[in-house]
């Protein structure tokens, strides 16, 4: 499998930066990438283990049940766009998927990152874009982190402003998620009657097993952190080109 938007990036990445995203994505109960040959046995190019990665990236991907019985495997920027409504963040275009990306860095930073100081978004981005951010790793955001907020930059704690208003999101997504499982008992009663209930049941089963966001949230954030890497790069040789040019 090839995505025009990942396949490049984890290709022009180093053995050992892919190996830390093989790592993350072999681990249990939802990482199956260890099944995968490629990545098992040695003697397989960078390429073969690359499109393994992209493969079980994509898998991890289909966390809707529409998706993991046959509604094919979602290409990069929608995984992107569907953590970013996951996670209540816009969606709308951008000039770049970097852009997207970032969207979920900033998140993944500080919940209500355009509320810290322009000087504590530069230190937070700083950090991540020199590679600070994966020193221990791949990682998710903890369950606390929508009520935690930024002390300095190296401390968070609770916030009652913050805990407030992420109350009050919390609240009206699980108001949506109910509201959503009511709709749909209600037409699989139509439809099926007397089964209906253990079909729900099935359905809500099969949703809880499937991998979570702890999967592809740190995933898009290190993907970020090599498509930026490799960007500056380019930059930096490019210019460095011109200057010899002119010279």
């Amino acid at each position: 499998m090839r995505d025009e938007h990942l396949t490049p990036v984890l290709e022009a990445c180093t053995g050992a930066e892919l190996a830390l995203l093989i790592e993350f994505l072999g681990r249990p109960p939802s990482g199956l990438l260890w099944l995968d040959r490629r990545v098992r046995e040695p003697g397989h190019s960078h390429e073969e283990r690359v499109a393994a990665v992209v493969e079980e990236i994509a898998r991890c991907a289909n966390h809707s049940v529409a998706g993991r019985i046959g509604g094919g495997s979602p290409g990069w920027v929608q995984v992107v766009c569907d953590v970013l409504n996951n996670l209540e963040q816009s969606e709308a275009p951008a000039p770049g998927v970097l852009e997207l990306e970032m969207r979920v860095v900033r998140f993944v930073l500080d919940t209500e990152f355009d509320r810290l100081s322009p000087e504590l978004q530069v230190h937070l981005l700083r950090g991540f874009y020199a590679g600070d951010f994966f020193v221990g790793g791949l990682r998710g955001y903890e369950p606390l982190h929508p009520f935690l907020t930024r002390v300095d930059a190296d401390h968070r704690a609770l916030g009652g402003a913050k805990m407030a208003r992420a109350m009050r999101t919390v609240g009206l997504r699980e108001l949506r998620k109910r509201a959503s499982n009511f709709a749909r008992t209600a037409a699989l009663k139509v439809v099926l009657r007397r089964l209906a209930g253990p079909v729900q049941w099935a359905l809500t089963a099969w949703e809880w097993l499937g991998p979570a966001y702890r999967i592809t949230v740190p995933v898009v954030c290190y993907v970020a952190y090599l498509r930026h890497a490799q960007e500056a790069k380019r930059g930096e040789s490019a210019a460095a080109d011109q200057a010899l040019a002119a010279s």
